[in-house]
């Protein structure tokens, strides 16, 4: 993936060309914010007894002849004579030419240069969203804009070279990564806040439910507690042998009496193992287990104390006879 310069050149970039305000557009346009001023050079020096006229459009917006305003007031220009727009709105746009006479009446100014103004609001700062995640594992980053702004990306502060209004990345790529759309008009740019993918997130430890369904069978239900995107399942029992894939599970009661089963939920990024879970739906007629004591034990010492028993009899039977045939 091929990165651009960082955020902070970005900054600079935009704010030296906000500063300077190109003139070198295709429509001519000096561009200024709504709110801000602008002066508009007059590029003549003036003597006391000049007239001294601006232009906006057609319209003339201030006249001043024999040191008498006219037309607009005095402080609309500065002691150049240079025009001051101040608190600028759209209607502000426009081009404004200045000219210069003499008491006689003659253009002792020249051609003197006209400005293209145009006003334009700031931008508003932008917002990513990541709601969209494609079946086959991209996630789609979409930046929230106006109209006419020019929108670049950045990925961990590093400029990315796509400048669409969505972005889109395969999502187990950028799992931990920070987007950010910047947008941006002549007059302004704003940064999003940085989000990340949210198609796939660490898995969380499922659970097993068990269920009774009818008489004979037994449903096994693998829940995950938070929403994910693209999971897998699979069954397994005690040996580890796969037993089958879904959210469930289900088998005839008497084939898994004694039988546990556990879930294994993964995405592409990681998994988890639940709990093992038994069959409650039926009980085996022979317990395994007894006061939690393996019921082998029992037997087992059972027999034991039988075959004592047995001995012990036998012993006492053989010197029962001996005595008696002394």
């Amino acid at each position: 993936m091929k990165k651009m310069p960082s955020a902070a050149t970005i900054v600079v970039f935009l704010l030296s060309c906000f500063s300077i305000v190109s003139t070198g557009s295709q429509d001519d346009c000096v561009y200024a914010a709504t709110g801000s001023s602008f002066t508009v050079p007059l590029g003549y020096k003036l003597k006391e007894s000049d007239q001294l006229k601006w232009l906006k459009d057609t319209r003339v917006i201030f006249y001043r002849r024999q040191k008498q305003v006219t037309t607009g007031k005095n402080d609309d220009v500065d002691s150049t004579g240079s025009l001051k727009l101040t608190q600028l709105t759209k209607d502000k746009s426009g081009r404004y030419r200045p000219e210069v006479h003499s008491t006689e009446g003659i253009n002792v100014g020249g051609n003197l240069q006209s400005v293209h103004l145009c006003v334009l609001d700031r931008v508003q700062k932008p917002t990513v969203t990541t709601k969209t995640c494609t079946d086959n594992g991209h996630v789609n980053f979409t930046c929230s804009v106006g109209q006419n702004e020019n929108i670049t990306w950045l990925m961990d502060g590093e400029m990315l070279e796509e400048k669409g209004k969505t972005l889109t990345r395969v999502a187990k790529d950028v799992l931990n990564a920070n987007f950010s759309c910047n947008v941006s008009n002549p007059v302004s740019f704003e940064i999003s806040l940085p989000v990340q993918q949210n198609c796939y997130k660490p898995m969380q430890k499922p659970h097993v439910t068990v269920n009774c369904t009818g008489e004979s069978e037994v449903t096994f239900t693998c829940s995950v507690s938070q929403k994910y995107n693209n999971l897998e399942f699979k069954w397994f029992n005690e040996e580890n042998k796969l037993q089958g894939s879904g959210e469930t599970l289900t088998r005839k009661t008497d084939d898994v009496v004694n039988t546990r089963f556990f879930c294994n939920v993964s995405n592409s990024i990681s998994s988890e193992i639940s709990d093992p879970a038994a069959q409650k739906c039926s009980k085996p007629s022979f317990p395994n287990e007894l006061f939690g004591i393996s019921i082998w034990v029992f037997i087992g010492g059972g027999a034991g104390l039988l075959i004592l028993v047995i001995v012990t009899a036998t012993v006492c039977c053989v010197r029962a006879r001996r005595k008696r045939r002394i």
